[in-house]
């Protein structure tokens, strides 16, 4: 119960303190194309299967301000690699930006995925957990910029998923 109260507590300041910062806020959306490492071990065998499956996804997220803000991605894998393929990749990210120049900022993200990989004529298996992520945002003009960021997407005990990303983002 204390816990639950800490937790609370924690979002609570948050979500206050990120409300102070609405007058700079922006939503941006944006599609993404990963080049991703996944693993999959099998339960019965312990045995391990590793595949580089290319990635589409969609983003979606809302600047506080310069240095903060929310982030909700989706993909896919487009094709097989070693007989795996990436049924979803759902993540929901905090994302801290620190810009560097006009048009280069450095950022970081943290959060939770969710992630279902398919090994084909065996199965699936689904893990969730926490993911973590580096990036650059190179803005191209104040509302188009393209992005290059690491994503560990999860790595948990029978799935493993990490991707280098390029992406194009827009900003309203």
């Amino acid at each position: 119960m204390i816990r639950n109260q800490h937790c609370l507590g924690i979002l609570s300041a948050l979500g206050l303190s990120l409300s102070s910062f609405s007058a700079s806020a922006d939503f941006y959306a944006g599609a993404l194309v990963s080049y991703s490492n996944a693993e999959l071990k099998s339960s019965s065998s312990g045995s391990v299967k590793e595949g580089s499956p290319f990635l589409l996804s969609a983003q979606a997220g809302y600047f506080f301000n310069d240095y903060i803000g929310l982030e909700g991605r989706y993909g896919t894998s487009v094709q097989r690699d070693s007989g795996l393929a990436v049924d979803s990749a759902m993540s929901g990210f905090v994302k801290l930006n620190m810009p560097v120049s006009g048009q280069i900022a450095l950022y970081g993200l943290a959060g939770y995925s969710s992630v279902q990989l398919d090994l084909q004529n065996v199965g699936s298996h689904k893990e969730q957990g926490f993911s973590f992520g580096l990036g650059m945002h190179y803005a191209l003009n104040n509302q188009s910029a393209v992005i290059f960021e690491f994503v560990d997407n999860v790595s948990e005990d029978q799935v493993r998923l990490n991707s280098i990303t390029l992406g194009f983002q827009h900003r309203f």
